[in-house]
C-alpha cells in the first residue's frame, strides 16, 4: 500500500495501527504524527517493531505532511506519516532520496450532519449567494461529496475545484499554505477551528460560510471580525518593515517548505530551522525578518513575535512594491512577489513607510 491508495481513507484514528499491519514496510521507519496523534503513533510504532522493524517517532511538532526534514529521513528505509494526505511534491522527493512513503491521513472523529448543512444554505440564501466553492481540510474531504448533494437540494451549486498538483492530491482540499482548489465564488468550508477560514477568506476576498462538525454552522461575520484584526496587526507590521535597517532572511528545513525561488529572489546568506520561534530571532539578533518557510507562521503566531518585524515573502514584497492589496501568501509563491522581492535584494525596495499607505487592506477586508 502506497499513499492513501485504500478506498478506506481516510481513516478513523483507532484504524490506523490495524492499517499499519498491512503496510509493506522494513528495515529502519520514521513515524510521524501531529500532536494531537501521537498516542496513535506509538501504537503504530509498536506494531512495525514487533513485525521486525527499527522504528524512530518524531517528537517535533508535525502540522502537515510538508513537516519533513533531510535530517530526520537520513538512513531511513520507510516513512509513515499519520493524520494528513500526502503533498506530491514532498512524496517525490523522499521517492528520489530512496524512502519509501506512507501516508494515513485520518477523518475527523465528528462528521458532517444534514441540518448543517441546510442551515448553512439559509445563511448563503440570506447573503444572496447561489453558487459557491466548497473545499474541506483533509479531515472532512471525503464528505464533500454529501455536502454538494445537500447544497444542490437547497437550490446552492457547489463546486468542488481541483488545486495544484503539485501541492493538492484530491480535489476540494484546502491546505494552510495552498488555497488553489478555490476560484472566484463565495466559500463553504467544512472544517473545524479558524484557521483554514481565514485563509479562504484572505485567499478569495468572497463570503465565506463554515460549516464546523463540531459547534456547527459559524457566523460569517465572526470570520470577519477576525479578518479585520488580522490585517490591522498584519498591515502594521508591513508598514513597519524598513529594509535599510537591516533584514535577516529565514528559511525552513522543511521539505514541504523549502521555497527555493523565494531564496534565490532574495539572495545572500540565510538562517535555516525547522521551527520559527522566539529564541531563533533573538539568537540571530535580528529586528526584521522575512519567513522563507509556513506562510502562515508570521501571521497566525504573531502575537509571539510581536517585539519584532516578522514578514512572509507576500508581506514583505508589499512593502517594497509601492502599493497593491494585500494578499494571502502560499505555496507556491505568485510570480509577482518573486519580482518584488528582487528588489530588496538588488537594493531598489523603498521604504515600508513609502510602499503601504496608498495601499488598500485588500480583497479581504471589502
Amino acid at each position: 500500500m502506497r499513499r492513501c491508495t485504500s478506498a478506506d481513507a481516510p481513516y478513523d484514528e483507532e484504524d490506523v495501527p490495524r492499517v499499519a499491519e498491512r503496510l509493506d514496510v522494513s528495515g529502519r521507519v520514521l513515524v510521524q504524527a501531529p500532536d494531537g496523534l501521537k498516542g496513535i503513533a506509538r501504537e503504530v510504532a509498536d506494531v512495525l517493531e514487533g513485525r521486525g522493524c527499527e522504528v524512530v517517532l518524531d517528537a517535533g511538532r508535525v502540522f502537515g505532511a510538508c513537516d519533513v526534514t533531510l535530517g530526520l529521513v537520513e538512513g531511513v528505509d520507510c516513512l509513515v506519516h499519520i493524520g494528513h494526505y500526502p503533498i506530491p511534491s514532498v512524496e517525490r522527493r523522499l521517492r528520489e532520496l530512496g524512502v519509501r512513503t506512507f501516508f494515513l491521513p485520518t477523518r475527523g472523529r465528528k462528521g458532517v450532519e444534514e441540518w448543517m448543512v441546510e442551515e448553512a444554505a439559509e445563511v448563503l440564501r440570506s447573503l444572496g449567494v447561489d453558487r459557491v466553492d466548497l473545499c474541506a481540510t483533509g479531515q472532512h474531504v471525503h464528505e464533500l461529496g454529501r455536502v454538494a448533494e445537500v447544497l444542490e437540494r437547497e437550490g446552492i451549486r457547489a463546486r468542488v475545484g481541483r488545486g495544484d498538483s503539485e501541492r493538492v492530491p484530491v480535489p476540494g482540499l484546502v491546505l494552510g499554505c495552498n488555497f488553489s482548489c478555490l476560484g472566484g465564488r463565495p466559500v463553504v468550508i467544512v472544517c473545524s477551528g479558524r484557521f483554514h477560514p481565514l485563509g479562504a477568506r484572505l485567499r478569495t476576498g468572497r463570503p465565506v460560510v463554515q460549516i464546523d462538525p463540531v459547534r456547527g454552522v459559524v457566523d460569517p461575520e465572526s470570520l470577519e471580525e477576525e479578518v479585520r484584526r488580522v490585517l490591522a496587526v498584519r498591515l502594521s507590521k508591513v508598514r513597519e518593515f524598513d529594509p535599510g535597517e537591516g533584514v535577516e532572511v529565514v528559511g525552513s528545513t522543511c521539505l514541504g517548505q523549502r521555497r527555493e525561488d523565494v531564496l534565490e529572489a532574495l539572495g545572500g546568506p540565510r538562517w535555516e530551522v525547522r521551527y520559527l520561534s522566539e529564541d531563533v530571532l533573538r539568537a540571530v539578533r535580528c529586528e526584521q525578518c522575512v519567513y522563507c518557510g509556513c506562510p502562515r507562521v508570521p501571521v497566525d503566531e504573531s502575537a509571539r513575535f510581536r517585539r519584532w518585524v516578522v514578514l512572509n515573502p507576500a508581506e514583505a514584497a508589499l512593502a517594497l512594491g509601492g502599493g497593491g492589496e494585500y494578499r494571502l501568501d502560499e505555496i507556491p509563491t505568485d510570480p509577482s512577489v518573486l519580482r518584488a522581492l528582487r528588489g530588496l535584494r538588488d537594493g531598489r525596495g523603498g521604504s515600508a513607510a513609502d510602499g503601504v499607505p496608498g495601499a488598500g487592506p485588500g480583497p479581504a477586508a471589502r
